[in-house]
């Protein structure tokens, strides 16, 4: 059976995995709170300060820029961990909770509330700006390559928009031969 799902694998600092589901429809539903919280986080005060007048917008999409070139994409995912908490098969998350946190980080918390005869499992993670935009861009990846048509960066939306219109109007390529 084919299902509509993304595994999200998550090793923590103690060398444990945590697993998780994410549906199309709790992505199509995360995505503009993921995109805000980012935001907010990017442009609290004292987060960016201007001295030439630029607007925190775009000094916002400068420390993106910078988080994702520092972060590391190229080292494999451990997948030996220690051990799994939440169990080798991976949490459904039905609910997110996302809250900011004074420290200039975010806090996800996912829970699985699919079955109604037990009680809800869940767990938290706290990310940091650079942490939380290599996690946004590992989604956005896989957005991508699972063509849901969602896509995380509004900046992408506008991408691919432009590149079919480039498309559409093109002319067609001329053989000369």
């Amino acid at each position: 059976m084919a299902q509509d799902r993304l595994l999200v694998r998550l090793n923590t600092q103690g060398g444990e995995e945590l697993r998780l589901w994410l549906t199309r429809s709790m992505m199509k539903k995360l995505l503009g709170h993921l995109l805000n919280a980012s935001g907010a986080l990017d442009t609290a005060p004292g987060a960016l300060e201007s001295h030439d007048g630029s607007s925190s917008a775009a000094l916002a999409q400068f420390k993106k820029q910078e988080a994702l070139q520092q972060a590391d994409f190229k080292t494999p995912f451990k997948a030996s961990a220690s051990a799994l908490p939440i169990g080798a098969e991976p949490l459904l998350a039905t609910t997110v909770h996302i809250s900011p946190l004074a420290a200039g980080s975010l806090r996800l918390g996912f829970e699985d509330k699919s079955d109604a005869s037990n009680a809800p499992r869940g767990f938290e993670v706290t990310l940091d700006a650079p942490l939380l935009h290599g996690f946004m861009h590992l989604l956005d990846l896989a957005l991508k390559e699972a063509d849901w048509g969602l896509a995380l960066s509004p900046a992408a939306k506008a991408l691919d928009a432009q590149a079919l219109d480039a498309l559409v109007s093109a002319e067609p390529p001329r053989y000369l031969n």
